[in-house]
């Protein structure tokens, strides 16, 4: 068994009986316990549970795999993203001591709906992503920023994936020079900033009869150029859709924002580069929410696909 393997092996494991009912007393006082339990597909960084109290409330319970950082800035995410006009899980408690379950936690509201990529077809529900990310890069943002918030962005982070993820040819040598000359203007010329999701794409959403209910996993939220935020959900969607879904949503954004969406070209060259180095793991993904049908080699000719498409527009 590789590590990714036994990692999603771990992510798929229930939570342990005696810490459900620490959890419920915790949350609920004496008495309090867990009535049903269903893991919720999709995740790739936490084990992720919904959960019904006896008191009749619906949460949803992350369990961390790798300390308590990633949970303790998804509740600081959480409780900026209480002014986005999408609904959004309300936190409920965080045990970043691991009390409950020997490992960190953190409990939230569940939204309604569920996770769902709509068997790759396109359809309206491309616009209204595109209108809960206008809704996200226009929440407020509060003064001082939690640490949440104040977190790097990628220009600032990002690493090339060179090595095994990519095979040195001329495009992806070409694409890394782009890259690169992007994260140098930025820091030359820093650009405005909006609350941006970091994660966006449909299988953090929610969805109900094909309609948009909510945005799920906030662990990756900062603050951010907006154009990020769309350029990384059309590489999801390119990748996991096609190109003329990816399309959509730009023209979606475009019209609910008015925003030109400058050097968007530029950006989703940089988040192809991240895909292809991510692509087995997000194939686990796809697969749990409905796209098991989709063979890795299609999901990386999209990927060189777009990275073609991307940085033939960026020029010379």
């Amino acid at each position: 068994m590789d590590d990714r393997e036994a990692h999603l092996r771990r992510l798929r494991a229930a939570p342990p009986t005696d810490g459900l009912a620490r959890m419920a007393e915790a949350l609920g006082g004496p008495g309090t316990r867990v009535e049903r339990v269903r893991r919720l597909r999709g995740g790739l960084a936490c084990a992720t549970h919904a959960v019904r109290l006896s008191d009749g409330r619906d949460l949803v319970v992350k369990r961390s795999l790798a300390g308590a950082r990633s949970l303790r800035m998804e509740h600081q995410a959480l409780v900026v993203a209480e002014g986005c006009a999408v609904t959004t899980p309300d936190p409920v408690a965080l045990d970043d001591a691991g009390a409950w379950f020997g490992r960190p936690a953190l409990v939230m509201t569940r939204v309604p709906g569920r996770a769902d990529l709509h068997d790759g077809r396109r359809g309206a529900w491309i616009g209204d992503l595109a209108e809960a990310m206008a809704a996200v890069h226009a929440t407020p943002l509060p003064d001082p920023l939690p640490d949440a918030l104040a977190r790097r962005h990628a220009w600032e982070s990002w690493g090339s994936p060179r090595g095994e993820h990519l095979r040195p040819t001329p495009l992806v040598e070409r694409a890394l020079v782009v890259a690169a000359q992007l994260r140098t203007d930025l820091a030359a010329d820093p650009p405005a900033t909006a609350l941006v999701h970091h994660d966006l794409h449909p299988g953090n959403a929610t969805w109900r009869r094909g309609r948009l209910v909510g945005l799920v996993d906030w662990a990756e939220a900062r603050r951010g150029p907006a154009v990020a935020d769309v350029a990384y959900c059309a590489v999801d969607l390119a990748t996991s859709h096609g190109e003329r879904a990816a399309d959509d949503l730009v023209a979606a954004y475009r019209s609910v924002t008015g925003d030109p969406l400058d050097d968007l070209d530029r950006w989703r060259v940089l988040w192809t580069l991240n895909a292809m180095r991510w692509i087995p793991w997000w194939q686990a993904g796809y697969a749990e929410l409905g796209l098991a049908h989709v063979p890795m080699a299609t999901l990386r000719r999209r990927l060189r696909r777009t990275l073609a498409r991307q940085v033939a527009a960026v020029g010379p």
